[in-house]
């Protein structure tokens, strides 16, 4: 029998950036088809022309600093240069502390890095986020890396308010996975401790607080979705104890006490119990998870489940939302090891202490004494 003939395999050597990063075949095209379909910037699209008039080796800008213009200079949907180098460190480096296992790690490293790309303001979100880990290595290129991060916020935030506007199964994936980025990058990016829960120049709640609504919102009109997803991976254990279960806690006494201390009128008692159940549920989720993953979404649940009228209390910066976000501290505390909580939790409560009036101070004592601020001993008077 004659020996068939093999088929010729042509490997692609001259790929672009982009597709050698997310390990895929590229059509050398240019720009290649992998690019242009999620309108990405590609290493193989050609040069601008030159201007009319310039000469050959005159002083005219070259490529690579006309892709690297100015954020303010470009559409919403562009991208600069640079931003090559944020996506990789993204997949390569920032995917891999963002995950709390080998099966978030590919969520983060695969799935996420992939449909970054066909949505801009998960691709923005990912980016502001790599550039805020970049700096944690590399101190001598902050500032640069701080105003990258903020612009990619500011573009990524419109986009996914647009996008959540008209949320549907198809774009409840990026829009969750976008919305999982935002408390870590306000934690990451914030310049001092009163801006972790504040916009001190609009007077305002932190911006995370508000878009946080959002995940809760996405969680729960497209839960079907987001459980046959991969994303699935990052809800770990979702088990919702009773009321009746909180009670054997180990720390549901303290909680129950603290809520019937809080210094509040009668009017506001329904606002604060309801919220209290909610912080007794993530404490108890938190003191039995038996994951790094759980715990850490013990402490995340909390925010989005806060109603609008806590939140306002918060804003107003009431002793009673204060005390109570003070206690949320404590699990914030649990998972201080996450790159962008570091020594964030200390300061954080420190400053809530300043806030609250000297005569409800007592009912810190607990959460102080967790985190450390000062020794456990120490009493008010």
């Amino acid at each position: 029998m004659p020996p068939t003939s093999r088929r010729a395999h042509h490997k692609s050597r001259g790929g672009c950036t982009t597709c050698k990063t997310k390990k895929v075949k590229c059509d050398e095209e240019q720009p290649c088809s992998y690019c242009l379909k999620r309108q990405l910037p590609c290493s193989l699209a050609p040069s601008p022309s030159p201007s009319p008039g310039t000469e050959p080796g005159s002083s005219a800008k070259t490529p690579d600093i006309a892709l690297a213009r100015p954020y303010e200079a470009l559409p919403k949907y562009s991208f600069i240069f640079n931003d090559f180098g944020l996506y990789r460190h993204f997949a390569m480096s920032t995917a891999i502390v963002q995950a709390d296992d080998n099966a978030t790690m590919t969520i983060w490293q695969d799935v996420i890095a992939d449909l970054a790309t066909q949505h801009p303001y998960l691709l923005h979100e990912i980016l502001a986020i790599a550039a805020l880990h970049k700096r944690s290595t590399m101190p001598d290129q902050a500032d640069h890396l701080e105003h990258a991060a903020a612009e990619h916020q500011s573009r990524a935030i419109p986009l996914f308010r647009e996008a959540l506007a008209s949320i549907s199964a198809e774009t409840a994936l990026p829009l969750f996975a976008c919305s999982c980025l935002f408390i870590p990058y306000h934690f990451a990016a914030a310049k001092d401790a009163p801006s972790l829960l504040f916009n001190k120049d609009a007077g305002t709640l932190a911006e995370w607080l508000i878009l946080i609504q959002g995940c809760a919102a996405i969680t729960m009109e497209h839960n079907a979705t987001l459980m046959r997803s991969s994303l699935r991976a990052l809800l770990g254990d979702l088990y919702t104890p009773k009321l009746d279960d909180l009670i054997g806690g180990p720390t549901d006494a303290r909680l129950r006490d603290l809520e019937s201390r809080l210094p509040i009128t009668a009017e506001k008692s329904e606002i604060y119990a309801n919220t209290m159940v909610k912080l007794r549920m993530c404490f108890y989720l938190s003191d039995r998870a038996d994951t790094v993953l759980n715990r850490k979404n013990a402490a995340l649940r909390f925010p989005p489940l806060m109603d609008r009228h806590f939140r306002a209390d918060l804003e107003a910066k009431h002793p009673a939302a204060l005390i109570v976000m003070a206690f949320w501290c404590i699990l914030l505390h649990r998972v201080e090891d996450r790159w962008w909580l570091k020594e964030r939790v200390k300061p954080l409560l420190f400053h809530i202490e300043e806030l609250v009036p000297l005569e409800y101070r007592f009912l810190m004592t607990w959460p102080m004494g967790e985190v450390t601020v000062y020794p456990k001993a120490r009493k008010y008077y």
